[in-house]
């Protein structure tokens, strides 16, 4: 089914898979819109780690299952937002072998699993189980292109068109056939993106590493941005001072619950040299101006007032 992007996906979906006071497990952390899509309607939500280096909790994803029983489960296996972790094969497994003994209903985001840069593709998770799988022109394509779909078995598919028509009453046309002509040169476009992400990716890393070289980068296989470590619990403040200096970055517990993630701060390495350079000037401005606000630091230049 066709749907006005990826967000609009996930609202369906969750509207249709959660009763009132239903369970939804989800990643933490994780895209900040999901979690907003399945709380609009009070859902409990249970977290499990992901982590740059580590990936999925082996046994966070076992308890969240056995003791959340959730009716819907949210992942991201390809290149993970904000974290950019890859869940390999045999965790893909896992996770599906799990999901069937709870009967909870999968559904992988695939929106950043095509922009790959190093390395082979894996199955995706509807390779292991009957897994619902969404996907969105938004971020290999253009932002503004509002095209999204649903890929699920024609049961559900009918389901979904049926409840859809309380909330909208489907997706433009001129929209659809800007995306079918897309289509015509799409692998084309991927690689050209594949290209572009790579010298992103690489200029980023090495001005965070010359101007922040205190900070942790993970070097993330694919997707559009990293998730930085900053060493201290300071990722809030530091998105105030980048915006009151004209670059805004969401904070790193913008992407989890309850205020955590304080010391990472999700970067992204899809605009050109230039903006990324200014970005990072900004950030280092920003960064300085904390002053003792960083704890273990005391090479900072004294805060503007």
């Amino acid at each position: 089914m066709v749907t006005l992007g990826a967000q609009h996906a996930i609202s369906l979906l969750a509207r249709m898979l959660l009763a009132p006071g239903g369970t939804a497990l989800v990643e933490a952390p994780s895209y900040p819109h999901a979690y907003e899509a399945l709380r609009s309607a009070g859902r409990r939500l249970v977290p499990v780690p992901v982590d740059t280096a580590l990936g999925w909790d082996d046994d966070g994803l076992e308890q969240a299952f056995r003791r959340g029983r959730p009716a819907m489960a949210y992942v991201m296996p390809d290149f993970h937002n904000p974290t950019g972790a890859v869940m390999p094969v045999d965790q893909r497994e896992r996770l599906m072998a799990a999901a069937e003994r709870q009967d909870t209903v999968v559904v992988a985001d695939e929106t950043m699993a095509e922009l790959r840069i190093d390395g082979n593709a894996l199955p995706p998770l509807a390779a292991y189980g009957p897994a619902v799988l969404i996907g969105s022109m938004g971020k290999t394509v253009w932002g503004g292109l509002r095209i999204g779909w649903i890929r699920a078995d024609e049961a559900l598919i009918r389901r979904l068109v049926q409840s859809r028509y309380a909330q909208d009453l489907g997706t433009p046309i001129l929209e659809q056939l800007i995306a079918l002509e897309l289509l015509g040169s799409y692998d084309e476009l991927l690689r050209f993106r594949a290209k572009q992400l790579a010298e992103g990716r690489g200029q980023l890393e090495d001005l965070l590493h010359e101007a922040l070289p205190d900070w942790k980068v993970p070097h993330v296989a694919g997707g559009l941005s990293t998730w930085v470590n900053l060493g201290a619990p300071v990722s809030s403040q530091l998105a105030l001072a980048a915006r009151d200096r004209g670059l805004l970055l969401g904070a790193g517990p913008r992407f989890g619950m309850d205020g955590v993630f304080e010391r990472f701060l999700r970067v992204p390495f899809s605009y050109p040299l230039e903006d990324t350079r200014l970005a990072v000037g900004i950030l280092e401005a920003a960064w300085r101006s904390l002053d003792d606000r960083v704890p273990g630091r005391t090479d900072f230049a004294p805060a503007l007032v």
